[in-house]
């Protein structure tokens, strides 16, 4: 019997680093977000705030692959129009930089 507890509890402990991954272990805060936009973009204190709220509103959903991807797709549109013009170059050039994932 303490057997099967010792395995049980080991595979337990075993188990639970993984699926700390599967379900974003890493996962930004927006505000982390709004930090690197603003390393890279020079934000104003106003952009911040509205950016920051925007990525919040964006992470409190619930969304599928397909809905996310969409939804990102609209939060981009809505932080470039928080954006000068030169930050909008920066902006799409940081997007092209972006690493794409192949799932």
């Amino acid at each position: 019997m303490k057997k099967i507890l010792f395995v049980a509890l080991v595979a337990m402990l075993g188990l639970q680093p993984a699926d700390a991954q599967r379900k974003g272990g890493n996962t930004r805060t927006p505000e982390q977000m709004v930090e690197k936009l603003d390393k890279k973009l020079n934000l104003t204190d106003e952009q911040e705030k509205q950016i920051t709220t925007l990525y919040a509103d964006f992470f409190k959903q619930e969304l599928s692959r397909e809905e996310r991807k969409t939804a990102m797709q609209e939060l981009n549109k809505k932080i470039e129009a928080l954006l000068t013009d030169e930050q909008k170059t920066a902006f799409e050039q940081m997007k092209k930089e972006r690493p794409q994932r192949k799932r």
